[in-house]
């Protein structure tokens, strides 16, 4: 197994602190009821969920593009990278929060799942947002229902004593990634070349 290169090693250590300085973690969750989200064709079908909205702020991005706009491309890529990590271990400190809430509740929750997976158009993004209070921590929207910062993500969780679990079973049969490596198909699914067309 090779050694990675000290050199490597130093601009990796290097862009892990700068990238570090400049990630502001915020987020905002908020528990409703059907009647609240009933509006949502993706959702409508369930009890309850807890909505939640998790960003790193738009300062490392800010570096990146200078970056980019510099041709320091590597340093770019490595920077975008530690953001994206950066959001998604923010996310998974949300959804423990949230969980260890339910848990105290005597409840259980489901794993989260987000806007633009599948099925749930990224245009719900619209309410989600304001539901959340997004600007106040500093997120807001494109016309194309993307968030401003990028490194945000906005998650939902259904919970109850026996709840769904959106991202399990039919979930997969609505999504259309068939090349998903998180794919499942049940013992007695037909992968999608093998079905008979007659």
């Amino acid at each position: 197994q090779n050694e990675i290169p000290q050199r490597v090693r130093d601009v990796l250590g290097d862009a892990e602190q700068k990238a570090a300085q400049m990630i502001e973690t915020a987020g905002a969750y908020r528990y409703l009821a059907n009647d609240e989200f009933a509006h949502s064709e993706y959702l409508s079908c369930l009890d309850r969920i807890v909505l939640c909205l998790v960003t790193i702020g738009g300062g490392l991005e800010k570096v990146v593009e200078e970056q980019k706009r510099t041709g320091d491309l590597s340093l770019a890529l490595i920077l975008d990278s530690y953001g994206s990590a950066a959001a998604e271990a923010a996310a998974d400190a949300a959804e423990s929060i949230i969980k260890n809430e339910i848990d105290h509740k005597g409840l259980k929750c489901s794993s989260r799942f987000s806007p633009g997976y599948g099925g749930w158009d990224v245009a719900e993004q619209r309410w989600i947002l304001p539901a959340l209070d997004g600007e106040a921590i500093g997120v807001r929207l494109t016309e194309g229902c993307m968030m401003v910062p990028r490194k945000s993500i906005t998650f939902a969780m259904t919970y109850g004593k026996d709840p769904v679990s959106v991202r399990d079973g039919e979930m997969c049969e609505e999504c259309e990634m068939e090349d998903c490596r998180f794919r499942r198909i049940g013992k007695d699914a037909t992968k999608p070349e093998e079905k008979n067309e007659s």
